[in-house]
C-alpha cells in the first residue's frame, strides 16, 4: 500500500514538472533582446506612418537599425529616413555627439531628408512631430 501511494506521488510530480516549459532568454543587449523588451508595448512608428499614408505617401518601408525601429519614404537617398532612439534625451544626444550628423531630432525621432523635396520633408517632418511637446 505504501508503495503505491509513492507510485502515485512520484507520477503526479512527473507529470506537474513535465508541463512546466523552459524557454531561454536571448543575451540582454542584442538585438533579440531589445525586440523581446518592446513585445506588447506601442510601435513609434505606427500613429507617424498612418498620419503619412493620410497625406497621400504610400512607399513606406518599416524596418529596424541596429534594433531601433525606422521607416524609410520612398528609397535612399532621395526619400527620407526616420529612426527612433528609445527617448528624446538619447535623440539629443546623438546630436549633441555628432554621431548622426544631417539628422533634425524630432522628439526621440531622427528624421534624416537626404535629397527629398521641400513638400515631402515637410510632411514627413509634419507627421513625425505628432504627440512631440517642447
Amino acid at each position: 500500500m505504501r508503495i503505491a501511494r509513492f507510485a502515485a506521488a512520484a507520477v503526479a510530480v512527473a507529470l506537474a514538472l513535465s508541463a512546466c516549459g523552459s524557454t531561454t532568454k536571448p543575451v540582454a543587449g542584442t538585438p533579440q533582446a531589445a525586440a523581446q523588451a518592446r513585445k506588447g508595448l506601442n510601435d513609434p512608428r505606427t500613429k507617424h506612418i498612418a498620419c503619412l499614408r493620410a497625406d497621400h505617401v504610400t512607399d513606406i518601408h518599416e524596418y529596424t537599425s541596429d534594433g531601433r525601429p525606422a521607416f524609410q519614404v520612398g528609397t535612399k537617398p532621395s526619400g527620407p529616413t526616420v529612426v527612433f532612439e528609445a527617448t528624446p534625451g538619447m535623440g539629443q544626444g546623438v546630436q549633441i555627439s555628432g554621431q548622426d550628423q544631417g539628422a533634425e531630432i524630432i522628439g526621440s525621432a531622427l528624421v534624416f531628408p537626404n535629397d527629398a523635396s521641400a513638400k515631402l520633408d515637410h510632411d514627413v517632418e509634419t507627421c513625425v512631430a505628432l504627440g512631440v511637446s517642447g
